[in-house]
């Protein structure tokens, strides 16, 4: 008998970041038994083919299904507590089996990068600069001869707890400044945990605003339902105070010890939301979204996890944050599709919050202006308890919304002249104008006049967009980026023109006709940089009269007072989208851009330009408002047994070769479908809208079901029978449950 099998339990089960549907066995030797008090959640060094690797245990085991001669021992423990709690582990096990995905994939996508690479979850430490009883004294004038010094040493002074290395960084001080203070000894450097620097408590630092009798009503609702699970969705048209309702709710749950999670879609509106909530509060907060270092990333993870962060702000990936607390899940603009995830492991961060808070026995806040389709339907059939908010907040009124018939007009840089003398008019008045366009860089296609060419990726069955600025042509898709060329490739013409605008383009038009107005453009391309989103929404309040140009990161939730116009330069994309969700989103994103304007006391007005003026989905959302138009859009799914009221899930299949993919995907469902139930619909495989992307060639099937055990359970086969086969094919497969792309 060996060593190991000594110990109580001989074997662990191990999750490795590997495509592999299934968990791993080790022997515990003796020795590690001895010194080390195994525990699911901890990580660990194990062998793995020819080399090591880092995994993270999710089980112990009294027996090997393998025989045990061949289960290689484990190299090395990694912690001395788990990393992941039973409580997300368990999530993680729940989200794997739902998603069909590797369970070690999903455990590790729950860590923080630095966790993956094997970082010790600790907090790490910090330089913090003090001043000696020397330094105290002694007065700046002392140091005129030296500036740097000098500022460096009256900051510290202002601040009798210390300043941190960070916080001198942020005021621009020297280091080496500090460095000669210390030699001089005026000034001494002190170590200190992260977690422990700045602690607060939690108390009001504003008074909050008197809530409406709609606020009011909702609030009581939230609180009488705080302490047991509940999903509510607040349905709230833009501007009326859906923000100020979660935070009185918050505000109590504070107060009782409560941690909170607040979920946004974008890093845009981070920013803007810790704000708000640092105005409110004075406790600690704490954000997560991917433009952070992987090293503030885990810091936040560990303010976290530890509790001392009350309120946690993040985007997608914050679903899996461990907080000890929690008491209560928020998450904004619930409809936005960045909740999901498109690559990878492929969840729903709204559904995954939704099972954890379930779990832990806390309600949900779902809060949207447009609520996505899935939540109006639970909504309707009671699962969740239907929240409304009808009035705007304060004095505001909904904006009217103004069809403006593109039919038979010449159009100036894209905009009719009625809308360019809105436009003018607006500015007049000192006020804002947002121009909406989903469209970022400078045009969508660059063509030659002279035979036709089209500049398009070599890699993608899509044409390469025009960035003037940047001087190049970039696939949007694979990210493929070529210099601008002048001159064809194909008759070394240099009649090279672009068709259609991008944000850039208007930007470029507006500068020229409109030149003494500060023209602020926000889209992907102007946020790239740390921090440029918060910049740029600052100059937005500093100016009284501007014109702002935006994609659909403008859209979401973002509050400019003095916006009073908003021109959507195209409301026709996604009417005629090949996918089913087209109008759904089409709906949203119109009612969303129109809710930018007139939230203040001047009203707002919304110009949409459009082919189709009369076309029912645009007469419906400009005369009777979103819900209206959700409620009619839920009866044509039904009657089509589509997505809410079936279940879906989409197979990816993808390969170099141009016919393997399709190939692969006729052999499974001529495999498997005699064994699936016959309450499931198979469609396809069908090629993708785009068939060629980043070089590989796409092919889906889609399956649906009223139930989701008979879908599953066909889900399973087919996960199962790809696993095996492409290996052997070299094919690259992807299984997305609830998809929200179809093609």
């Amino acid at each position: 008998m060996s060593e190991a099998l000594l110990t109580p339990y001989p074997f662990i089960k191990v999750a490795l970041p590997v495509p592999m549907r299934t968990l791993f066995d080790y022997k515990v030797p003796k020795a590690i038994a001895l010194r080390h008090e195994l525990k699911p959640g901890m990580r660990v060094k194990v062998p793995f083919g020819k080399s090591s690797r880092l995994g993270v245990i999710v089980a112990l085991s009294e027996h090997s299904d393998w025989d045990h001669e061949q289960v290689k021992p484990l190299t090395a423990m990694h912690d001395e507590r788990p990393v992941i709690t039973q409580e997300l582990m368990a999530l993680c096990e729940w989200a794997a089996r739902y998603y069909h995905h590797p369970i070690g994939d999903v455990i590790f996508h729950a860590l923080p990068v630095l966790l993956r690479k094997g970082e010790n979850a600790e907090f790490r430490t910090e330089n913090w600069w003090l001043t000696t009883d020397e330094g105290k004294a002694l007065s700046l004038e002392t140091l005129s001869r030296a500036p740097r010094q000098q500022d460096f040493l009256k900051a510290v002074q202002q601040h009798p707890h210390g300043l941190s290395q960070h916080a001198a960084s942020v005021l621009d001080l020297a280091p080496a400044a500090g460095k000669t203070l210390e030699e001089k000894g005026l000034l001494r450097r002190e170590p200190r945990s992260f977690n422990k620097a700045g602690e607060k408590h939690a108390h009001q630092t504003q008074v909050p605003p008197t809530l409406n009798t709609e606020q009011r009503h909702v609030t009581d609702h939230l609180l009488n339902a705080r302490h047991h699970f509940n999903v509510a969705l607040l349905d709230g048209v833009t501007g009326s105070g859906k923000t100020e309702v979660f935070l009185q709710v918050m505000e109590r749950l504070i107060v009782e010890g409560k941690q909170i999670l607040v979920m946004v879609p974008e890093i845009g509106l981070t920013p803007q939301t810790l704000k708000r909530f640092e105005i409110r509060f004075n406790t600690d907060i704490v954000l997560m979204h991917s433009n952070m270092s992987d090293r503030e990333r885990l810091d936040a993870w560990l303010l976290a996890a530890s509790g001392h962060a009350k309120i946690i702000i993040g985007t997608r990936s914050a679903a899996f944050i461990p907080a000890p607390n929690l008491g209560l899940i928020v998450i904004d603009e619930e409809h936005d599709t960045s909740y999901k995830q498109h690559e990878g492991f492929r969840y729903h961060a709204r559904d995954l919050a939704i099972k954890r808070a379930h779990a832990l026995d806390i309600p949900v806040l779902l809060a949207s202006a447009t609520p996505s389709y899935e939540s109006l339907t639970n909504a309707l059939q009671k699962k969740f308890a239907w929240l409304k908010l009808r009035k705007r907040a304060g004095n505001a009124h909904i904006p009217d919304m103004e069809r403006v018939d593109l039919r038979g007009k010449t159009l100036i840089h894209g905009f009719t002249e009625y809308a360019l003398a809105s436009i003018k008019f607006c500015l007049e008045r000192k006020e804002q104008v947002l121009i909406f366009l989903n469209r970022r860089g400078y045009a969508p296609t660059l063509m030659c006049h002279q035979c036709g060419w089209i500049a398009a990726c070599d890699h993608c069955d899509v044409n390469l967009t025009v960035h003037k600025r940047a001087n190049k042509l970039h696939c949007h898709h694979c990210d493929t980026q070529k210099a601008l060329l002048h001159t064809c490739p194909e008759c070394q013409s240099e009649e090279l023109f672009t068709v259609g605008e991008g944000t850039e383009q208007v930007e470029t038009q507006l500068s020229a006709l409109f030149k003494d107005v500060p023209i602020l453009r926000i889209d992907r391309d102007s946020t790239q940089r740390k921090s440029a989103m918060a910049k740029l929404t600052q100059k937005i309040h500093e100016h009284d009269q501007a014109i702002l140009i935006g994609t659909q990161m403008l859209a979401k939730g973002h509050h400019f007072p003095n916006v009073t116009l908003v021109v959507i330069m195209d409301a026709d994309a996604g009417l005629f989208s090949p996918d089913f969700r087209g109008m759904e989103r089409t709906a949203q994103l119109i009612t969303q851009v129109a809710g930018r304007a007139g939230r203040a006391k001047k009203p707002g007005h919304v110009l949409l330009q459009t082919y189709h003026p009369d076309h029912a989905a645009i007469e419906c959302l400009c005369h009777l408002g979103y819900e209206h138009f959700a409620i009619d859009g839920l009866s044509e799914r039904k009657a089509l047994s589509l997505p809410p009221f079936y279940h879906q899930v989409i197979v990816r299949a993808e390969s170099s070769n141009e016919q393997e993919a399709m190939q692969l995907l006729n052999a499974m469902r001529h495999d498997l479908e005699p064994y699936f139930s016959k309450d499931v619909y198979l469609v396809g495989p069908y090629t993708a809208i785009i068939v060629r992307k980043a070089g590989q060639h796409r092919a889906l099937i889609s399956i649906k079901a009223a139930q989701r055990a008979p879908l599953h359970h066909a889900t399973q086969l087919m996960s199962d029978w790809l696993e095996q086969s492409s290996k052997q094919h070299r094919i690259r497969f992807a299984i997305d449950v609830d998809p929200l792309e179809t093609y």
